[in-house]
């Protein structure tokens, strides 16, 4: 029916990556990351005003809700697409996630963390500033191995003050990560002082050109997790249990549809996805690589607010790997009434469907060429778009992610990360180190710390199924210096 000449796979290809996504590109993206509150909280609250007329004047997402509670992991899903590290305290950048900051530099960009109250430019300390007002674990980006002392990267996580200087001398940088300390971020202070400190600092960066019109500025306002007290742990409208509640993100930028309220789901990988799409960083970090970009919250190419008049693919991405079933998300943006969308794979019709695709099909392994086309009501063809990845078999067993062979821990604090791939439904996941138990938990991953004596260690981790019958377990062998 279509893809019958090679030359035709290459056009298409092209095709979806122009169209593919409705995000515009940008080079300059900024996230601003707040604290502790929900969307309730926030939205038509009168001690809010700067707050709530950029929510009149940009994009609010309405239905964005938070992976989970504890602030550090909770901001790596922004960075990272995943939780990284339960640990609040952690000094360490020995995490090797794959994350924003890498690959930003595997594209030449550049990326600043602006830390209100940081003592000095690469503090690698717990707490700092006046008070302590700074608190590391409101600053994700350097918990990273790609930004290690000695890798020249830490100097980039730098005061806030020195965005004014940066402004100044002309050196923007093109992904910039903003956290005010915990009095201005609404974390020990008031959502009247948050507001404040919005008013006072966001207007110098909206001033700047990539955010005056035709610019290509996006700017993220994102909070870690809902309320505190009592908690809320909500994972959609109708989940209330379970997640890190709903937050007032804000999306800004001039390319942002004015006054927008998005009743889409989105979760914090999410702003990952959408950073990946509009700068153009592949693979995205994590959960984000099969997350949903915020594409709703951008005019059309043209300008205007109207349908764009393409078939979005949002996931699986052009040239990715996909281990398992295949995921796929698609939408049609017509001008015109869709009848139906129809998704067919190397030739083969896979189903037929309606404006909105969210489907799984279980692929044979090997090169994959997907297309996706949508029709009228005389079912004459309107728009295709394709993406062409690689399907891997699934091997059953446990892979440890960490600690990794032969690694040494400076600190007693050893983070056992794993996954547990398997035909048959896993049920619990059993952590061991040197024969002892040292946890179970329910389902096929485990993201975890323990405090463990110096000396070598090995950790076993082994899966069971749903009748708690063990299927396989891997091991490796590790050390642990420094004292408890």
């Amino acid at each position: 029916m279509f893809l019958k000449k090679p030359g035709a796979v290459f056009c298409l290809l092209f095709a979806t990556i122009s169209i593919a996504e409705n995000v515009p590109h940008s080079s300059h993206v900024w996230v601003i990351a707040e604290e502790n509150h929900s969307l309730e909280q926030i939205v038509g609250n009168s001690k809010m005003p700067y707050y709530n007329r950029l929510v009149h004047e940009y994009g609010l997402a309405t239905q964005f809700y938070a992976n989970q509670h504890s602030s550090l992991p909770a901001l790596m899903w922004f960075v990272a697409g995943a939780p990284v590290t339960p640990d609040n305290s952690t000094v360490s950048c020995a995490h090797d996630n794959d994350n924003v900051v890498r690959e930003l530099l595997k594209r030449g960009y550049t990326w600043r963390s602006y830390q209100v109250n940081l003592p000095s430019t690469g503090y690698e300390g717990l707490f700092g500033g006046t008070n302590d007002a700074y608190y590391r674990r409101h600053n994700p980006l350097i918990d990273f191995t790609d930004v290690c002392p000695g890798t020249g990267q830490e100097k980039h996580s730098v005061p806030y003050s020195q965005m004014e200087r940066d402004f100044a001398e002309g050196n923007v940088a093109n992904y910039a990560y903003i956290t005010p300390d915990v009095d201005e971020d609404a974390h020990n202070g008031t959502l009247e002082q948050a507001d404040h400190w919005l008013q006072d600092n966001l207007p110098a960066i909206l001033a700047r050109p990539e955010f005056s019109s035709g610019g290509d500025g996006i700017l993220f306002i994102v909070w870690d997790v809902g309320d505190l007290a009592p908690p809320d742990n909500r994972c959609s409208d109708t989940v209330d249990k379970g997640c890190g509640g709903r937050t007032a993100t804000l999306v800004i930028g001039p390319q942002v549809k004015a006054g927008y309220k998005s009743s889409v789901y989105y979760h914090s990988q999410s702003v990952l996805k959408t950073v990946c799409v509009a700068m153009g960083l592949s693979p995205c970090p994590g959960a984000a690589q099969d997350a949903a970009p915020m594409k709703d919250f951008f005019k059309s190419e043209n300008g205007s607010d109207s349908p764009s008049d393409s078939i979005v693919i949002s996931t699986p991405g052009s040239g990715t790997t996909v281990t398992g079933a295949v995921h796929l998300m698609a939408s049609a943006a017509e001008t015109q009434y869709v009848s139906q969308t129809q998704v067919w794979d190397n030739g083969a019709k896979l189903g037929v469907y309606g404006a909105e695709i969210d489907a799984t099909y279980n692929m044979a392994p090997g090169k994959h060429t997907t297309t996706v086309l949508d029709l009228d009501s005389s079912n004459k063809t309107l728009h295709q778009s394709s993406v062409t990845y690689t399907v891997q078999a699934v091997v059953d067993g446990v892979q440890v992610i960490s600690p990794t062979p032969e690694e040494t821990f400076n600190q007693a604090t050893v983070h056992v990360v794993a996954h547990a791939t398997e035909t048959a439904a896993v049920g619990l996941i059993e952590v061991w180190d040197n024969d002892v138990e040292l946890g179970r938990y329910p389902g096929a991953d485990v993201d975890q710390s323990f405090s463990l004596e110096p000396g070598a260690h090995t950790v076993m981790v082994r899966d069971l199924d749903e009748n708690f019958d063990f299927l396989h377990q891997s091991s490796v062998t590790y050390s642990v210096q420094g004292a408890n």
